[in-house]
């Protein structure tokens, strides 16, 4: 599979859904519209590939 997220890129999704489920833990019932956006960048990080990457030409992964 053609891969286009780097480890880093990776991570940083990562940690920015954990960061969206806290805050959605911690401030209630509005801050569950933060889980979707992130989710979707939580899924691209694990798939290691992101559409939108594909279509604009970026590449944050090593050379293949």
């Amino acid at each position: 599979m053609n891969t286009n997220i780097g480890a880093f890129d990776g991570w940083f999704r990562t940690l920015l859904f954990i960061i969206a489920i806290c805050y959605a833990i911690l401030a209630g019932g509005s801050a569950w519209v933060w889980i979707i956006p992130t989710a979707v960048l939580f899924v691209t990080a694990v798939a290691t590939w992101c559409p939108l990457y594909e279509m604009l030409g970026i590449n944050t992964g090593k050379d293949q």
